[in-house]
């Protein structure tokens, strides 16, 4: 049970770190963490009788509680007496002896809860039983580690004749050419349907004007579908901006869908496009979608339509129906699973007849082999196969689908900081695109992510992540240039088994509009809560104080007010041990007094759509737990004195005012973005640990100016990701880039008269990122001179040219180059020489450019092309 392992290592931490605080009620909580350790000696056995008794299930349920309120009960201990702390020993004496005894009576509680499951152990007859199984080694995991994730092949099996099938029969049939033309995939659930559209969209979409993938999913959301189209056009930075005037004009639902519909049917009118509905589930979903989709006969487009539902297949020009691997393909790749590190796979004797079964259970699904193949990777020990076989066998007597089996088991295998860090997916919407970033922020608020030695945060989180999807438990949705996970996806039949351990082992609660009630009277002591779409009224009731985690997700234009969100102060301050609170769509312009409760806060995110400046409050200074402030589409405004956050980590908002010190925020490692004013009136600049920093300009900067800038820069020597942004009316030269040796990535925002010079740059650079720069020359022989430069991406008229050129030994480290939004360019010529390392490419929504007017040479030697 990996909420009973965690609070065993937490209270061992807290004694270790904490004992300053707990030396009062020290004997107590060594006492409840030998307690709770000594129950865990017994788990094994109870988890092999639950299934046959719900007694047991019972007690596991007990036990299960009982870790968490004793988690409760002594964080909101320490979190009292350090808060109280502060204002001095004598003054709060008296109240200090009050969270004392509180806390004593509590332990004492838990205390005789524990002796009455010991107790009730006794009658079930469950036993200790020594520990036998080999879970996941450190060796295991360290091999994973290594394995870089973009290397990975997807061990596509049983699939190439599908392809080819329809390629040739209807997407790029030359009979079918003119006009709309729709095949549909349809499969069971992990049988492989959107692994074998995302294969034929990546080799298809260099060939039509648009090219869009949404997944429709069964919480399907008509307005949010076609939303999600109309952004992924291009120009969609200006189509965000009509969305946003159309959503703020009317509340007419029907009105709004129909609006949007209208301007998707517009965007493709006179285009040929390709559009992919993934995981379509109801005839009417794609009945409510099929009108925005313009027929023309003299534009051949294409709607490529995946799902489980064969009446949908009727909707379609073409379908094709997916059936399950047959033996020898189910055998073929689960060896390439297994023995992932081998070139040529081959399955010991001793074995080969333990993995055939395992591989029968598969019943041919490849989501079940993939699944089980990667549990297999490492020990290849006969003992370690016939644990895994044994394991699917005895919940198949359970009668447990074989594939919830399979999946299951894949979580139980991992260790209980790898559960926890899966689990925290249960917060994401269905269907979600998870910003890597993002998740590991919520991992970070949770406290699961520890400073190891002289490693950072997120090189940690992303081992985590890495691990999660070697595992084939979290698949990768996109790349960066450099080959790092950008954004991840869980897959449906996954996010069941997470949706249902969240809920089990750490008290998720989902509550849906117009669910309220129902939801609440269902759970009635939640951990963890995500609301969607819909006001903080009914919620304002239940003051529930054992809440670490508040997710309120409204995407509709009838945001929250500010009447919501200042609701009740009994409200607010009953969650003193929220650890995430991020609010999403919330229409407010200042913090409600009532969040200087929060006092246990690590994770704050907000998103408003207010163009207003929302004010920090002086006592920010109060939630001295928190680490990450994420609030990117907001402007915020500092007091006057900026308030002291010595935990936070990261701050980010696109626009911070007001900042005078870095000694308030002395562990600050992200900033972004602050004003160039208040970075030359900033102290302390050397001594922060500023590795990436965001600055924005919104005045012309007289050149004296730009150098005092940069000296202030130059002091920042941790620095090592800087982005300058300024206004799209303002024209700068980029003067004032600091020539710092760590400072390796570079981004610049807004119009430059000519590239800089070579030796502008920093010496040292590796990523060059240039934004609507504008720029009337070819910047290529300028920036082929960078030395080190190693990923280039020009995204958004960076400039201006029909054409650009490579120059012999230009770009000699470059390995990755993308291109997104540049409208007139029609090719790049590259001289021989040019681009030697030349390994991904990237050309997105450039609908002139010709990927044919490449030279052999380079489109040989690419490892990674993306034509979109």
């Amino acid at each position: 049970m990996e909420v009973l392992a965690s609070t065993v290592q937490l209270l061992g931490d807290l004694l270790l770190h904490k004992i300053n605080f707990l030396r009062a009620v020290q004997g107590k909580v060594e006492l409840l963490k030998d307690e709770l350790k000594r129950i865990q000696c017994y788990l094994k056995d109870a988890n092999q009788k639950q299934a046959d008794s719900e007694g047991v299930r019972n007690w596991i349920s007990e036990i299960r509680e009982v870790a968490l309120d004793s988690r409760d009960v002594i964080e909101m201990f320490i979190l009292k007496v350090e808060s109280k702390s502060r204002l001095g020993r004598f003054s709060t004496f008296p109240k200090h002896m009050h969270y004392v005894n509180k806390a004593g009576k509590e332990i004492d509680a838990i205390h005789e809860r524990l002796q009455a499951i010991h107790r009730s152990r006794e009658s079930y007859g469950i036993r200790d039983l020594e520990e036998e199984s080999e879970s996941v080694s450190g060796s295991r995991v360290e091999s994973w580690r290594r394995m870089p994730i973009w290397q990975k092949d997807e061990h596509m099996v049983g699939v190439e004749d599908d392809v080819q099938k329809l390629l040739q029969e209807s997407i790029l049939d030359e009979e079918k050419r003119e006009g709309l033309s729709i095949a549909v995939i349809e499969g069971m659930a992990g049988i492989g349907k959107s692994t074998l559209a995302r294969k034929i969209y990546n080799v298809v979409s260099g060939k039509f004007d648009c090219r869009c993938w949404v997944v429709v999913s069964s919480g399907f959301d008509p307005r949010e579908t076609i939303k999600q189209l109309i952004m992924q056009l291009p120009r969609s930075t200006r189509l965000r901006d009509e969305i946003r005037k159309i959503e703020k004009s009317t509340k007419d639902e029907r009105y709004l869908f129909e609006k949007l519909q209208e301007m998707l049917h517009e965007q493709l009118k006179g285009k040929t496009y390709f559009i992919v509905l993934d995981d379509v589930w109801e005839k009417e979903h794609w009945e409510s979608l099929r009108y925005a989709f313009p027929d023309r006969q003299d534009k051949p487009s294409r709607l490529l339509i995946t799902t489980r539902n064969k009446t949908i297949a009727n909707y379609g020009d073409y379908a094709l129906e997916v059936k399950v691997l047959d033996l020898k393909q189910s055998w073929e790749l689960f060896m390439k699973k297994a023995f992932i590190h081998t070139k040529h796979p081959k399955c010991p004797e001793e074995l080969e007849p333990i993995g055939r079964e395992i591989v029968e259970k598969c019943n041919g699904l490849p989501l079940a082999i993939t699944v089980v193949g990667g549990l297999l990777v490492e020990p290849h020990t006969k003992r370690r196969w016939e644990e895994v076989l044994e394991e699917v066998n005895s919940h198949h007597r359970r009668a447990e689908s074989r594939i919830s089996t399979i999946l299951e088991l894949s979580y139980q295998n991992l260790s209980p900081q790898l559960k926890s860090c899966f689990l925290c997916l249960a917060c994401f919407k269905e269907d979600a695109d998870i910003p890597t970033k993002r998740l590991i922020h919520i991992w970070v608020g949770h406290g699961l992510i520890h400073h190891e030695g002289r490693r950072i945060v997120d090189e940690i989180a992303r081992g985590y992540l890495d691990e999660l999807i070697n595992r084939n438990m979290v698949q990768i949705k996109d790349l960066t240039l450099d080959g790092r996970v950008k954004t991840v996806h869980l897959h449906d039949l996954f996010r069941e088994v997470c949706l249902v351990k969240a809920k089990e082992e750490l008290g998720y609660q989902i509550i849906e509009k117009g669910k309220e009630e129902e939801a609440m009277t269902r759970m009635t002591k939640p951990r963890h809560r995500i609301v969607y779409g819909q006001n903080l009224d009914t919620l304002s009731r239940d003051h529930t104080r054992h809440l670490r985690s508040l997710f309120v997700i409204n995407s509709h234009s009838d945001g929250f007010n500010d009447a919501c969100v200042k609701t009740s102060f009994r409200f607010w301050k009953s969650f003193q041990l929220l650890e995430i609170l991020s609010l999403e769509g919330v229409g407010w312009q200042n913090f409600p007094h009532s969040f200087r409760s929060l006092i246990g806060l690590r994770y704050l995110r907000i998103q408003s759509g207010s163009a207003e400046r929302i004010q920090i409050p002086g006592w920010f200074g109060h939630l001295q737990k928190l680490e990450v402030i994420d609030a990117m589409s907001e402007n915020l405004e500092l007091p006057h004195a900026t308030p002291e956050m010595e935990h936070l980590r990261y701050f980010s908002a696109a626009r911070i005012h007001g900042l005078t010190t870095m000694q308030s925020l002395k562990h600050v490692e992200t900033l972004k973005y602050i004003s160039l004013d208040d970075l030359l009136r900033c102290t302390s600049l050397s001594t922060c640990p500023v590795r990436e920093l965001g600055l924005f300009l919104d005045q012309e900067i007289e050149s004296e100016v730009l150098k005092r800038a940069r000296a202030s820069l130059e002091k920042m020597t941790n620095l090592m990701k800087l982005q300058l942004m300024w206004d799209l009316s303002l024209s700068i030269e980029p003067a004032m880039i600091p020539h710092l040796a760590g400072l390796t990535k570079l981004k610049l925002r807004g119009r430059m008269m000519m590239c800089p010079d070579p030796d502008v740059f920093p010496p040292n650079l590796t990523h060059l990122t240039l934004v609507e720069t504008f720029l009337d020359e070819d910047p290529m022989a300028e920036l082929g001179k960078l030395p080190k430069l190693e990923y280039l991406k020009l995204i958004g008229y960076a400039c201006l040219g029909e054409r650009m050129r490579v120059l012999h030994g230009g770009f000699p480290s470059l390995k990755g180059l993308s291109i997104k939004d540049m409208y007139f360019l029609k090719g790049i010529d590259v001289e021989e020489g040019g681009m030697p390392q030349l390994k991904r490419l990237r050309i997105c929504h450039c609908p002139a450019f010709l990927t044919t007017n490449l030279p052999h040479r380079i489109l040989a030697s690419l490892s990674s092309m993306k034509a979109l």
